[in-house]
């Protein structure tokens, strides 16, 4: 049981081939054209939007950050990953007779990783004076691996035959997990102006998105203490964790599972409220065309969101084991060769507990998504120009859980309505500081939160791109095509 030595980019080809969305996407979630896309930190900043309607056909890209792994600089390219047939530069490991393309850090931190595939569908946005409303659609895979020892890690990748940590004990009491989940959504969301007066307005939200899953699985260890003894035998003297494993597969002949396409379902919900700082007293609107409706200055604007709030229960082809403060002995583990994935289940059970079934605990179980708090401020520095800090704090609700790392982004933005320019610099995890960089000409956005990637000015760890098409409609569209019909329109107080 090891990653594969290609884990990383892997990873990375499975993300610019499939069209995904990656994780914070700053240029494209915090601007006042946001939109639709400014629902993926908090429900509630609909209203902040200069339009009054926006549609998104497309949005792609793509985000995988780790700290076990790297590609030398002078290995790395970005250009390599479009160029059929090319073959990376290997290094041999020192033990054994494998060669690698990735290096790994020689440290005793906990490793992490986490990769946000998203392809973003048609989705819409529609305000019509204290009311927002909108609809999306989303294809989702996320990989997430979170505080695992540095001693797993290195033989998961390097394998057993690891000398440097043969024959030594090694007991991890601090939890950690990994797990991934492919799943489906789609999504309604409102927001309403709750409160608006003088110079203050307030302005609560709401998303509730249907979810499909595809597949999903995971490992949540408690403790494990173990030695390994040589390249083919290990020693478990504890195991307290469980997994669980809903897959496309067939376990028994290792093909394609056909029948249905979601394995598993279950509901979501983002909970957010924005208050703003106005430039102007707040006027009560009356229109007769959603194009009537006029944008509202602000001096700055602060919202607080809880995002990512559910899970998918998976119920079809789900088995979920359960090793509760057991041991176990594995000896000539290079030649075991499973003939299909039950068997290799069944096995797991009977090293444990002398019997197939009895790690078996049920054929359900849950995945919990990424969970977080996110918090943003927004300043209007002049008539173009604006400054935001956002912070995602992500939080766990299971131990079956995906789990995103930290960010603190400070961005700042040129912003006008045929062109953008933002300029995110981030604290990643809170040790990896990024700078990224985001255009937007009209309705076509392109940026990224990490333009190392693209560059082999440091060792290669990850790489996030991202971009959206759509179109949209001014607050105030109307207004001079009516000005000479609008006498009979009528303005609140202010």
């Amino acid at each position: 049981m090891r990653l594969s030595r290609y884990i990383l980019p892997f990873l990375l080809m499975l993300s610019l081939h499939g069209m995904v969305k990656g994780q914070s996407m700053y240029g494209e979630v915090l601007g006042n054209y946001s939109g639709v896309n400014s629902l993926q930190l908090n429900p509630s900043a609909l209203q902040n939007s200069k339009t009054w309607l926006d549609v998104e056909f497309l949005g792609a890209g793509l985000f995988v950050q780790n700290n076990m792994l790297y590609q030398k600089k002078s290995d790395y390219s970005f250009s390599h990953f479009f160029q059929g047939g090319y073959e990376w530069p290997t290094h041999s490991e020192g033990y054994g007779t494998e060669v690698r393309i990735l290096y790994t850090y020689n440290n005793t931190k906990p490793k992490n990783l986490y990769s946000d595939i998203r392809l973003d569908g048609p989705g819409a946005m529609l305000i019509w004076g204290k009311h927002a409303f909108a609809i999306t659609t989303a294809v989702r895979n996320v990989i997430s691996v979170r505080g695992m020892p540095y001693d797993l890690a290195n033989f998961a990748y390097l394998g057993l035959n690891y000398q440097p940590q043969q024959k030594i004990n090694y007991n991890d009491t601090r939890p950690f997990g990994m797990a991934q989940m492919a799943w489906a959504e789609i999504g309604l969301s409102y927001s309403y102006e709750v409160y608006g007066r003088g110079f203050n307005r307030i302005n609560a939200g709401l998303s509730v998105r249907k979810l499909f899953g595809y597949a999903g699985m995971y490992t949540n260890v408690k403790n494990i203490n173990y030695t390994v003894l040589d390249d083919s035998t290990v020693q478990i003297k504890n195991l307290d964790g469980a997994m669980g494993m809903s897959m496309p597969v067939d376990y028994q002949t290792n093909q394609f599972a056909g029948g249905t396409a979601f394995r598993g379902g279950g509901f979501a919900v983002d909970l957010g409220v924005t208050y703003t700082r106005l430039v102007k007293p707040h006027q009560e609107q009356y229109f007769n065309k959603p194009c009537e409706q006029h944008y509202e200055d602000y001096l700055y604007r602060v919202g607080v969101a809880l995002i990512d709030i559910g899970g998918i229960s998976f119920k079809t082809n789900a088995q979920k084991f359960v090793i509760g403060n057991r041991s176990s002995y594995w000896d000539q583990l290079t030649h075991i060769k499973f003939k299909n994935i039950q068997q290799m289940l069944d096995t797991l059970s009977y090293k444990f507990y002398g019997d197939k079934t009895s790690a078996l605990a049920a054929n359900k179980f849950t995945i919990w998504l990424p969970s977080a708090l996110s918090v943003q401020f927004d300043y209007h520095l002049t008539k173009f120009t604006y400054v935001n800090a956002s912070l995602i704090y992500p939080f766990a609700l299971a131990g079956a859980t995906l789990s995103r790392p930290a960010e603190l982004a400070i961005t700042p933005r040129y912003e006008h309505r045929w062109l953008e320019v933002s300029l995110p610099v981030s604290l990643y995890d809170w040790y990896l500081p990024r700078i990224g960089l985001a255009l937007r000409v009209y309705g076509f956005t392109i940026g990224c939160d990490k333009m190392g990637g693209f560059f082999n000015f440091n060792d290669f760890t990850g790489l996030d791109v991202y971009f959206s098409i759509k179109y949209f409609l001014d607050k105030g569209s109307c207004r001079l095509k009516s000005s000479k019909h609008c006498g009979n329109l009528e303005f609140g107080p202010g």
